[in-house]
């Protein structure tokens, strides 16, 4: 298994709509934006996730406000899910961003995923809280999510 992190294309297309049909991806992403890719085009810390050479995922940070800081995010499309390839995609994204001079990145996970914490936590990154009633997606009532982040001097 291989998996590697490239720059998007107008060509990946298919991927964004491929996550728009997982309802956690459709959720926490707005994906079905008919700039979506573009966005994704032209932002530099954004990168398809792919394994054996098949795009099935993306991963990106943004910066904060505070210098030297960036938030993470990732997701993978159901079908390559459970074989470690968010874990291998995080793991480049760190090392990514640390050499491009960030210091500190963080990430959110809603307490019930599972799958997402065990992810951040093999790639080395702490559990620092619970952040109550964080977050909100469309139509359903605030939720709380924890806090994870990562040190360059790690």
């Amino acid at each position: 298994m291989t998996v590697i992190l490239r720059r998007w294309s107008p060509d990946d297309g298919p991927l964004l709509a491929e996550g728009a049909r997982a309802a956690y991806i459709a959720k926490i992403e707005q994906l079905e934006r008919t700039d979506a890719l573009d966005l994704r085009v032209a932002d530099r810390w954004a990168w398809v996730v792919a394994l054996d050479g098949d795009p099935v995922g993306a991963i990106g940070a943004a910066a904060r406000h505070v210098p030297r800081m960036a938030e993470l995010g990732y997701w993978v499309v159901p079908r390559a899910r459970g074989c470690g390839v968010a874990k291998a995609a995080v793991a480049q994204a760190v090392g990514l961003l640390f050499a491009d001079g960030v210091e500190r990145i963080q990430a959110t996970v809603e307490p019930w995923n599972e799958a997402s914490r065990r992810t951040l936590e093999g790639a080395g990154f702490t559990r620092e809280g619970l952040l109550r009633g964080y977050i909100a997606y469309p139509g359903e009532p605030r939720g709380d999510v924890y806090l994870y982040a990562l040190l360059s001097e790690s």
